[in-house]
């Protein structure tokens, strides 16, 4: 019994040293998500790839004029028929530090533009018109969204890059995370998902966990 005891005891103990790393992570992985959102629009910029913010890098956009600090990865949002021109820039990614796949997520339907320094990302969300709705092809219907909503969209600037939004972000905003959406709340991921502390620290960990990983792997090379 004392045994299990003890182990309990260094398993929380780990826990915790790993939360209070948070912070830590936290700033590192920001930057990185700065310049990797930056970097990624500049070059949809440069080569006309329809595209808008979305979700928390919306939300960051609007709320903070920053990356939220909280935020894991990054998000966009495209047409489905832009995907092929995106696939088709693979090279151009390489040459400045990113790796490109078609095949991000759990359910592999997400284009994913990673950065080899970092291993952090940004997650590419398409959709397929069909009526007045977008329907998404990672998770539909939790996060299709009316097509008015995005249809007309604006360039704008945002870390120090030319970056596309929606017209009217904040019903867009409305529509991803409901009406309390100007309240931070860390891990939310919006309506789709209802909102659990314990699920948001469970992230927390591991992304600690990757984190540090990645960093040690980045230091040693």
């Amino acid at each position: 019994m004392m045994w299990l005891i003890r182990l309990a005891s260094t398993v929380l103990g780990l826990a915790a040293g790993l939360l209070a790393l948070t912070p830590v992570v936290d700033r590192r992985r920001q930057r990185a998500l700065r310049r990797t959102v930056a970097d990624v629009c500049r070059i949809f910029a440069a080569h006309g790839i329809d595209y808008w913010c979305d979700f928390g890098t919306l939300l960051g956009f609007y709320r903070d004029g920053d990356i939220i600090r909280s935020d894991k990865d990054a998000d966009l949002s495209i047409f489905a028929g832009e995907q092929p021109r995106i696939m088709a820039l693979a090279d151009t990614f390489r040459t400045h530090g990113y790796e490109l796949t078609d095949q991000g997520g759990r359910a592999r339907k997400l284009l994913r533009i990673i950065d080899a320094r970092t291993r952090y990302y940004v997650d590419i969300y398409p959709y397929i018109p069909d009526g007045t709705v977008l329907r998404s092809v990672w998770a539909s219907p939790q996060e299709d969204i009316p097509l008015a909503l995005v249809a007309r969209r604006v360039s704008t600037s945002f870390l120090g890059a030319p970056v596309t939004v929606p017209a009217d972000v904040p019903a867009v905003l409305h529509h991803r995370y409901g009406p309390s959406y100007v309240t931070p709340r860390r891990g939310d991921k919006g309506a789709t998902r209802p909102y659990s502390l314990l699920r948001s620290v469970f992230e927390d960990l591991q992304d600690n966990v990757l984190g540090l990983w990645y960093w040690v792997r980045a230091s040693g090379r």
